[in-house]
This record gives structure tokens, C-alpha cells and sequence, in this order.
């Protein structure tokens, strides 16, 4: 059930679509650590396999908090609009601080393998519109209710991590041949 602002009151509506988004996170959430389980032995696994699990990991379980962050500030009595430009902005600075801490950590291990970077085009400017576009909903530049893109935004935080699991799978198989 969500929280109603301004009646005071419980109601099927945009914050339980906010718990279906936790839900679906943490369902991507496990399917990744299924990755570690199937892997076998951790002899098998390069350097970056792990940040790739630890991309798919990191984009998951944020998705879990961001999608529950509107909820918790709605039991302290912030409105759904400003609760969903918080989230917002908290993606924006979740997205570039993770981001570039594994991507650091990625060419880090790659330049110790003696290998170059594996980086996917697409999924680099799929991380620049999630990025650009919350910070534009943020700001109130996209026109629009901020939940709707908030809840956007995390669904496109949820397909990122859901991407990278998929780049993780394809590259065991190729290892594996």
C-alpha cells in the first residue's frame, strides 16, 4: 500500500508502483549472485567479470533504496513531488559516484590483466541518458510529474544492471569455448 500526501490516507497507487520497483530490483539483485553460483570454480573468472557482476550488483541494489526512498520520506511527511526530486537527484549522484569508481576499478584491473578495457558503447550512452535525463527531470526542466520519471529512472537503473548481467553471461561464454 502507499502513502496518499495531502489526505492522510492508503491507497493502491503510485508507491505501490515504487514497491513493485524494489521487488523487481531485488529479483535482478539475486539473479546476479545465480551468476557466482553457475561461474564455478573462481579460477575461471577474470578481473572484469567481477566489476561487471559488481556493475549489475551496484545498479540493483540501488534501484532497491531509490525505489524505497519515496516512501520513507512520504512517512516523514514530504510531499510526492519533492520526495521524487530527491530521488532524482540521488540517482544522478549515485550513477556518477558508482559509475566512476567501478569504471576506475575496471581499467585499473584491466591494465594489470595487460588487456584492454572492456567497455560497451551502448551501454556507456545508456548511463549518459539516465544520467542527463534524471538530472533533467530533477530540475523540472522535463515536463511531467518528478514520480513519473523518478519511477522511469529506475526502471532504466534496473535494465543497466540487467544489461550488464547479460554482458557478464556472454563473456563466460566466450571464455568458455
Amino acid at each position: 500500500l502507499g502513502y496518499c500526501w495531502g489526505t492522510k490516507s492508503w491507497q493502491h497507487g503510485t508507491m505501490e508502483a515504487f514497491q513493485t520497483l524494489a521487488e523487481v530490483a531485488v529479483a535482478i539483485a539475486g539473479f546476479s549472485s545465480l551468476a557466482i553460483v553457475f561461474r564455478g570454480r573462481s579460477s575461471d573468472w577474470q578481473g572484469q567479470d567481477y566489476v561487471s557482476l559488481a556493475f549489475a550488483m551496484a545498479w540493483s541494489i540501488g534501484s532497491v533504496f531509490l525505489a524505497l526512498l519515496p516512501i520513507i520520506l512520504g512517512e516523514f511527511g514530504v510531499d510526492l513531488a519533492t520526495s521524487s526530486r530527491i530521488g532524482l537527484f540521488c540517482i544522478v549522484i549515485y550513477m556518477l559516484l558508482f559509475g566512476g569508481i567501478l569504471t576506475y576499478v575496471r581499467k585499473t584491473v584491466a591494465s594489470a590483466e595487460g588487456g584492454a578495457i572492456q567497455l560497451s558503447f551502448g551501454l556507456s550512452l545508456f548511463f549518459c541518458f539516465i544520467v542527463f535525463g534524471a538530472l533533467l527531470a530533477a530540475t523540472g526542466i522535463l515536463p511531467g510529474p518528478p514520480h513519473g520519471w523518478l519511477a522511469s529512472a529506475i526502471a532504466l537503473l534496473m535494465a543497466h544492471a540487467t544489461a550488464e548481467l547479460g554482458l557478464l553471461v556472454v563473456n563466460v561464454v566466450r571464455q568458455s569455448e
